[in-house]
């Protein structure tokens, strides 16, 4: 059997939920972010790929607003960086995007971003 076989491929995901479910029921500090192996998902943006993850949290049984904190506070606290970046607070560098709809409701509201801001510059504004 190859090991891009759909079916090998499935083995895979379900063992990644499965981790990631249970680190999170054991109460272990997750952290995640984009720049992990992006260059062998080529045809694919970073907040794409951010995407693609967050159906494998969701799928793990993550609350939203966990998931929020995984990918933004905890990897700032992880790194010990926190002073610097990871909350949106005067004086830290912070990236900051708006979506129409609240994703602490329905996560899935990251996937329609219309408002981006980098380091203080708007990158993005669709009105």
């Amino acid at each position: 059997m190859s090991p891009n076989s759909p079916r090998d491929q499935k083995a895979q995901a379900e063992r990644i939920i499965d981790r990631l479910r249970r680190a999170y029921k054991i109460g272990v500090k997750i952290a995640f972010g984009s720049d992990v192996v992006i260059e062998t998902f080529e045809g694919k943006n970073r907040g794409e790929l951010m995407m693609d993850y967050l159906d494998v949290w969701l799928a793990a049984g993550i609350p939203p607003a966990e998931i929020l904190k995984c990918w933004t506070t905890n990897p700032a606290e992880l790194m010990q960086i926190e002073s610097r970046r990871g909350n949106i607070k005067p004086g830290l560098a912070a990236d900051i995007i708006a979506t129409p709809g609240n994703p602490l409701q329905d996560i899935r509201a990251l996937r329609k971003v219309f408002f981006v801001m980098k380091d203080g510059a708007v990158i993005k504004h669709n009105k």
